[in-house]
């Protein structure tokens, strides 16, 4: 309990009350549950989604406004790690380069065009779904989710890139057990959602979809920096929130 509320602490600028002291093993075990803390990010957005729809008729402003609170919620925290990745992996340098150019708290061209890509595509793809007859507010509660759980898999299946880090805890303190229990949280808490919806269960598929890209994607990075960082399971994360509303609009 103690490393899952160190977890919302460290992933989320949500106001937990913790007395205890940080301990970095506790916080790294308490990966397995990391799709709960997008289960409370996608009820508290949709929350927002449902109030602004009483007063906001346009699909594209509740759009922007759901990924601005999204972006408040997480303290922009993985998308720092989107940016740095691209910076890092697009500049074609050696390893060590890559991992340096990661680290530096600089935003770079192939960064910023990453995040405006990443905020155009969030936006459009949200509040085009009701254009296929899908409640925004369903995958508005199902994405969070998803997404946490990518980060679950790549700290499972690939080495820490580096000699250390604030995310080598994660990656020193999760198996494949662990991603199986998030594998769980996150297809039985879709599930529910679907239901709730009364949507297509073929919707099901997106998650093991997801799961195969992550997979791949911690093998991509292995490839080009060694292994994995916290800036490129922030960039997991958000990318597989983006490819899943793609998916969305192909599964029916």
């Amino acid at each position: 309990m103690k490393g899952l509320i160190q977890l919302f602490k460290f992933m989320t600028r949500l106001p937990i009350y913790d007395k205890g002291e940080f301990n970095s093993e506790e916080l790294g075990k308490s990966m397995k549950f990391f799709p709960l803390v997008g289960i409370i990010i996608g009820i508290i957005m949709y929350s927002i989604h449902s109030l602004l729809s009483i007063y906001i008729n346009s699909s594209i402003l509740i759009a922007t406004l759901i990924v601005v609170s999204y972006v408040i919620l997480t303290g922009g925290l993985h998308l720092d790690g989107l940016s740095d990745t691209f910076d890092g992996i697009f500049s074609y340098r050696s390893k060590q380069r890559m991992l340096e150019i990661m680290k530096d708290s600089r935003i770079g061209a192939n960064g910023a065009i990453t995040i405006t890509l990443y905020f155009i595509l969030n936006i459009v793809l949200l509040s085009e779904l009701e254009t296929i007859e899908v409640p925004m507010g369903a995958f508005i509660l199902i994405y969070p989710v998803v997404g946490r759980m990518c980060s679950v898999i790549n700290c499972a299946t690939a080495q820490y890139a580096k000699s250390s880090g604030m995310a080598k805890s994660f990656v020193d303190n999760t198996n494949i057990n662990d991603f199986l229990i998030s594998f769980a949280i996150t297809i039985g808490y879709t599930y529910f959602v679907l239901s709730y919806f009364s949507l297509n269960f073929n919707y099901l598929l997106i998650v093991p979809i997801i799961c195969i890209l992550g997979y791949y994607f911690a093998k991509l990075m292995t490839k080009k920096i060694g292994g994995i960082t916290g800036d490129t399971l922030g960039a997991v994360l958000e990318l597989s929130q983006i490819i899943m509303l793609f998916l969305v609009y192909f599964i029916r």
